[in-house]
């Protein structure tokens, strides 16, 4: 009784706070349309920065001689030239993306909906890799994808998942039900229907030497949330990034103290812009339009219902969630982690930032419940070639098969395969290259177009799974 006295007082006690600040902030929101809300209204032109001199930077850098304004997890971020109180564009991505997509297209008046329906994904072609020939000239199952082929091709669906959350033949669901197979322009997700969809801040933590990586998400599923910024150790708004020192070293054992300084400055700066917020590695693929789609699904009870979702797994004895595929946290849930949890000292370093996020949510609510009706999961902890067939002792790691036994006890159900992962997936783990990156989007989201290798494969897969469903 004492547990649950302490909890709604705990929630009561966050609400009526976002209540004030949402109410200070209702000026801003009011004149928002639906339209709006997804693509926002401003628009900032990417400018060349002014780099000073690399010794003023490096010196500026040195917080002995230039210590942060507060102490950490909430001392800022620094611009590219080294000076505190740099403030990320969320924006800037988008835009960014935008100009590229008008230069290319020869329209300067084309829209953000313009590149929607054109499944825009810019290729780099370059001494070190031909992204043209590796992403849409090679042939199906010979790219990264492999044996993943089939999961991308005819489990995952984008825009139009099967089943919806917890209920086939949910009366969202259009009549004929959803298809697999049809490109993303033709199936309209359920909260395209809605006034207010929901609107989503995509966090990513990496560092310099990973920078083809965010390179790649940039242009590939980055641009499709509503605001991105990615944490570094440099800052480069052109692909987003953004240097958030944190307290010890930037190391991958230190990643809990990275994480929270993470989590601070999305608070203090995008707190009131976005309704979930979703941070995961730069090794992950997001599918963008399934994440709104499943969190536009949720019950939050208008907002106070405090939400942390994410991929199940168990450690410690403790079900919390993974950081691999990265995990969501609602208004609710994100301002009593910064205002009430970290408001506490904590130099722990630690690399298991993921474990630490679930713990430290705890008093206040539990992993959320993921799988979708057949017991696959949304958010999933590999790449798509460890689901096309049954993870065993000679296929994967040790890891890896206990990982998939924990979810088929999870679920309850004895899922293999194929069968382990939604129709409605929200984001792959683990894509180790570019190009990889790239390929599985433009698998996904048929970015390459007819006359390719892997463009024409797609129509044909299309037109025969198009044949075989009523």
């Amino acid at each position: 009784m004492a547990m649950t006295t302490t909890r709604r007082r705990t929630r009561l006690f966050v609400v009526h706070t976002i209540t004030v600040a949402l109410g200070l902030h209702v000026v801003r929101q009011i004149n928002w349309t639906a339209n709006n809300a997804q693509f926002p209204p401003t628009f900032h032109m990417p400018s060349m920065i002014a780099l000073d001199h690399p010794d003023a930077i490096a010196r500026r850098r040195n917080t002995t001689l230039f210590p942060p304004p507060r102490d950490h997890p909430f001392a800022g971020a620094r611009d590219a030239n080294g000076h505190w109180g740099y403030v990320a564009d969320p924006y800037m991505v988008r835009n960014h993306i935008l100009l590229r997509f008008q230069r290319e297209s020869g329209d300067a008046g084309a829209t953000f909906d313009d590149m929607l329906k054109a499944r825009y994904m810019p290729l780099e072609d370059h001494r070190d890799v031909n992204e043209t020939d590796k992403v849409c000239e090679t042939p199906p199952r010979e790219g990264n994808e492999g044996d993943g082929w089939d999961v991308l091709v005819n489990k995952v669906v984008v825009g139009g998942p099967l089943p919806l959350p917890e209920s086939p033949g949910d009366p969202r669901e259009p009549p004929n039900g959803w298809r697999r197979g049809r490109p993303p322009a033709s199936d309209a997700p359920p909260y395209f229907n809605t006034p207010n969809p929901p609107k989503i801040f995509c966090g990513m933590y990496t560092y310099h030497k990973k920078q083809y990586l965010l390179e790649a998400a940039v242009q590939s599923w980055a641009w499709r949330c509503d605001g991105f910024v990615a944490f570094s150790d440099v800052t480069d708004p052109r692909i987003g990034a953004v240097d958030l020192p944190h307290y010890g070293e930037e190391s991958y054992g230190n990643m809990w103290q990275k994480v929270r300084s993470i989590w601070s400055y999305i608070h203090t700066h995008y707190f009131l812009d976005f309704d979930y917020f979703h941070l995961s590695g730069d090794d992950t693929l997001m599918i963008v339009d399934n994440l709104r789609n499943y969190l536009w699904s949720i019950d939050d009870e208008n907002g106070t219902k405090p939400l942390y979702v994410g991929g199940a797994y168990k450690t410690q004895g403790v079900i919390v969630c993974g950081g691999g595929p990265g995990y969501t946290l609602n208004r609710v849930a994100l301002h009593w982690l910064v205002n009430e949890a970290f408001a506490k000292p904590d130099h722990r370093a630690d690399s298991g930032e993921d474990r630490l996020i679930g713990f430290t949510l705890r008093p206040l609510v539990h992993c959320y419940d993921t799988h979708d009706a057949n017991g696959g999961q949304r958010y999933a902890g590999f790449d798509p070639t460890h689901y096309w067939h049954s993870c065993d002792k000679v296929r994967c790691s040790r890891n890896m098969v206990s990982q998939f036994k924990f979810w088929q006890d999870y679920v309850q159900k004895n899922v293999t395969g194929m069968d382990s992962i939604s129709s409605q997936a929200v984001s792959f783990h683990l894509l180790r290259n570019q190009v990889m990156v790239k390929r599985v989007h433009a698998i996904l989201y048929r970015t390459c177009p007819k006359g390719t290798v892997l463009g024409d494969a797609l129509e044909k897969n299309h037109a025969n799974s198009s044949s075989t469903v009523p």
